[in-house]
């Protein structure tokens, strides 16, 4: 680990970071803007951010500091001077990013050292998602923790070696402040140049095994129910009867764990065994779907929810309001609306629509990103209420019931104000539902104060779990209004953000269309156009959303390892070309890519499975940052089991492979025989008799170790007087693979195993048939 000196004292960079994280750090004021300006209001100082269109970007345009955006003039600069990369990762609704860029960047004597010995880059993380996942796990690895800001310190060759969040202007006791940072990090590379060039190549290397290398499909197991138990029981261990949702503070709403639980729960409802139904997974459900919706993380006045929960209760949050987390707890509310048909679920997904279309839609078509945590540099200021407040909107009686109902009554929860909330949770719906129009009364008096940053970026993926969401409200609820949002919004992505070839952009901020497409963008824009061909039977969208995933495996498929890369391979400046495995905030767009590729049927699932198997030993591993993907093990498996033979097929079949053991497959044919037909054992009992077998080509890449054929069943028919042996219904015949000496098996391309059968009923046989079936080996 690499050290610098710092004052006196040696410190360990993975130590006097993690003693900053810490930091409980006072409450910071807004810089004063007229500081920053000359006598006659024009700015003193405008740097290359302020041809950016993003929104965080442009609040640091007038910064004291040289920023440059990504790109080759930055990285082509910081080569040609030898400098290290000061990079600075944010995003327009990150609290503690506004403060350092008032406190720090702002600061002209501070700005002068950056200038003078960093190339200084900053970066929206939104809009550089597969930037942001890099430098963000060089942050955890060299400090055990991440946050925003990201600040990070690069090599020319833009290889990370010291790495921090936020960093105050000023020393504190035993802390050091930004000016002692930049001081020592200069130092260690003019006097330490090699030691800092090999650690950062070390911890480049540890990034790629982390986030890309370490997935393969050449360390296979079995996809089975295992894997998914496993997951279902870390969710068990983590949630928390006492409030929901799972772990302590800080509580996210984590809606993967909830539409895993809500899967399992729908398949063990749908068993024929429904002794196995458990109704613990819907409780944990419903139980945290209700502490959030009365809680002050809900909006109760406005509708939608923010980010997250300070406290395990639900309380009070932190404010700012993602598009993502809205469309996806949406959604979850109308599945939880489904199962149970309790009203308070159908108004809660309600209120989150109403507010997307009230303050976060497009007239484009498409939906904003986010809005901000603070105004006037005070977190929560837009949201927050006095009882006086509510007194004089209201009037004194009806102050005084929805004070009651929503817990003024109990007194001030967050520095002198109070974060609306329902302490009797469900029990007072009624209540609740009265006090709309007392809503709409404070709604409209809030809608007055200054209004927190709206950061107008619409981005592709998020926008395609929004349009998922409303096409499932429509779905549910018949409600036209959403129906035609989710269109209009997946048109204005057709038309306006599709280039030329075929291709997406990622974003879209004033007019101006720009960023190359990640992984996230296919893989949630066709699962929202799928919703939407479920919800129409219009064919257009499942048209749109087949050429999508053929564009998406061209740019993204990983031929040698299975699953999805999160970048083009022609994209500029990465250190790592990352498959951003994990769920965040969002789902991974690799488990979000399986689902769809189950649901677009046959043609596709070969893709699935690969994708699967080169997660498997990780989701079995660390089933919590891979809960997305056992959502989608679970669709994987269902459709499995309940593999059903055409209608008119007489034999149906499908291989799998089970495990892997150095170059041995191992493989597992499953048969369904249709009710009154068999099929001849092998060995079939009579010499005339034409046995089942299952062979190979003579070409093929693979040949055949071994195979068990089952035992037959013993029976007697009209046309014979001795017994026969024949399969009936549903069996699995075991086989095992090896490679082929001085053969190259071709990526991507099934093995094709042949399976000949005679079928018969009681009274007459067929002639002998040949079924291909297709196999996808890792």
């Amino acid at each position: 680990m690499l050290s610098v000196t710092i004052g006196i004292k040696q410190f360990s960079w993975k130590k006097f970071l993690g003693g900053i994280l810490l930091l409980n750090i006072a409450w910071i004021v807004s810089a004063d803007e007229a500081a920053l300006k000359n006598p006659d209001g024009s700015w003193k100082w405008t740097n290359r951010l302020i041809d950016e269109t993003s929104p965080y970007l442009l609040l640091h345009a007038h910064n004291p500091v040289e920023w440059y955006p990504w790109g080759d003039e930055a990285v082509a600069l910081a080569k040609k001077e030898n400098k290290i990369i000061f990079l600075s990762v944010g995003y327009s609704t990150c609290y503690w990013c506004h403060v350092m860029e008032r406190k720090v960047f702002s600061n002209p004597e501070i700005a002068a050292m950056m200038n003078k010995n960093f190339i200084n880059i900053k970066i929206d993380r939104e809009e550089r998602p597969d930037l942001d996942e890099i430098y963000m796990t060089a942050t955890q690895l060299l400090i055990q923790r991440g946050g925003w800001p990201n600040s990070v310190f690069l090599t020319p060759d833009l290889k990370p070696f010291y790495a921090g969040t936020y960093f105050p202007p000023t020393d504190m006791p035993g802390r050091p402040g930004f000016p002692t940072i930049l001081d020592a990090v200069h130092e260690a590379w003019v006097t330490r140049e090699v030691e800092v060039i090999d650690s950062a190549n070390q911890i480049s290397n540890t990034i790629d095994m982390a986030i890309s290398r370490g997935f393969t499909a050449l360390s296979a197991r079995a996809l089975d129910r295992t894997i998914t138990t496993a997951a279902l029981d870390y969710l068990r261990t983590a949630y928390s009867h006492a409030y929901g949702g799972f772990g302590t503070a800080p509580k996210f709403p984590s809606p993967a764990n909830l539409e895993f639980l809500l899967s399992e729960y729908q398949r063990e409802s749908g068993l024929q065994t429904a002794p196995t139904k458990d109704e613990s997974l819907l409780k944990m459900v419903t139980r945290t779907l209700d502490m959030m919706a009365y809680g002050g993380m809900y909006d109760q006045v406005g509708g939608g929810f923010h980010r997250y929960s300070v406290d395990a209760k639900w309380l009070i949050p932190h404010f700012e309001k993602m598009l993502y987390d809205n469309a996806q707890l949406a959604k979850l509310y109308l599945q939880a609306y489904q199962l149970t048909q309790a009203p308070r679920y159908r108004r809660v997904a309600e209120e989150i629509f109403n507010f997307i279309f009230r303050e976060m839609t497009a007239p484009e078509g498409g939906f904003y990103s986010a809005l901000d945590a603070e105004t006037d540099a005070e977190e929560g200021k837009y949201y927050v209420w006095t009882a006086d407040e509510i007194r004089k909107v209201l009037g004194k009686k009806d102050a005084a019931r929805f004070a009651d109902v929503y817990g003024v009554d109990k007194g001030p929860n967050f520095e002198g104000h109070s974060v609306l909330y329902v302490p009797e949770g469900a029990a007072a719906e009624a209540s609740v539902k009265d006090l709309s129009k007392a809503r709409e009364k404070l709604l409209a008096v809030r809608t007055k104060r200054e209004y927190p940053l709206l950061d107008t970026k619409i981005i592709v993926n998020w926008n395609g779990l929004m349009i998922d969401a409303l096409a499932y409200g429509y779905h549910v609820l018949g409600e036209e209004r959403y129906l035609s949002a989710a269109s209009k919004a997946a048109q204005f992505i057709l038309d306006t953000m599709t280039k030329p070839d075929g291709e997406l952009c990622h974003t879209y901020t004033a007019g101006v269309v720009k960023q190359d497409t990640y992984l996230d963008d296919y893989a949630f824009f066709v699962r929202g156009l799928l919703r939407l061909y479920q919800a129409t039977g219009d064919e257009q969208w499942l048209d749109s959303a087949k050429t999508l995933t053929d564009r998406m495996i061209q740019l993204f498929w990983d031929n040698k390892n299975g699953g999805f890369f999160y970048t083009k391979a022609d994209a500029k400046h990465l250190i790592v070309r990352t498959k951003k495995p994990y769920d965040s905030a969002i789902p991974s767009g690799n488990a979000v890519a399986v689902k769809n590729l189950l649901a677009l049927g046959a043609d596709y699932r070969h893709y699935a499975e690969k994708t699967l198997r080169s997660f498997a030993e990780s989701m079995a591993q660390s089933p919590s940052s891979f809960m997305y993907m056992h959502f989608a093990l679970n669709d994987y498996l269902i459709s499995a089991e309940n593999f059903e033979p055409p209608s008119d097929a007489v034999v149906a079949a499908i291989a799998k492979v089970k495990g892997q053991s150095d170059d041995i497959f191992n493989i597992e044919l499953q048969l369904k025989i249709a009710a009154g037909w068999h099929i001849n054992a092998n060995p079939a009992g009579q010499d005339y008799l034409i046995p089942t077998t299952v062979e190979l080509d003579a070409n093929a890449s693979v040949e055949i170790v071994d195979i068990v054929y089952p035992k037959g069943k013993s029976t007697r028919f009209e046309f014979s007087d001795e017994p026969l042996n024949v399969y009936e219904g549903n069996f699995t015949i075991p086989l095992r693979l090896k490679q082929r000496p001085n053969v190259t098996r071709k990526e991507n391309t099934p093995i094709i195993l042949k399976l000949t059968y005679q079928p018969c009923n009681d009274t007459e046989c067929l002639f002998p048939e040949t079924l291909d079936i297709s196999l996808e080996l890792p």
